[in-house]
């Protein structure tokens, strides 16, 4: 589906275009300005809005879905 049909918070779609950009959760945090357990919550929330095993999955499926 599209991000629409997701549900991403605009945090989470932010969260999900760095992941994208291969940057781990301290990069995020700084990025964003906020607390790196901030970006593990975002990350965990992605993993089971999109139904993926892992970070790496949510890459995978928003590559392959045109979400970035």
């Amino acid at each position: 589906g599209t991000i629409t049909d997701l549900d991403l918070s605009d945090r989470e779609q932010q969260v999900l275009h760095l992941l994208c950009q291969a940057r781990t959760n301290h990069q995020i945090a700084r990025q964003m300005n906020v607390a790196e357990t901030t970006v593990k919550t975002h990350v965990s929330a992605l993993i089971g809005k999109l139904g993926v095993q892992d970070r790496v999955g949510a890459v995978v499926y928003a590559l392959r879905n045109g979400l970035v």
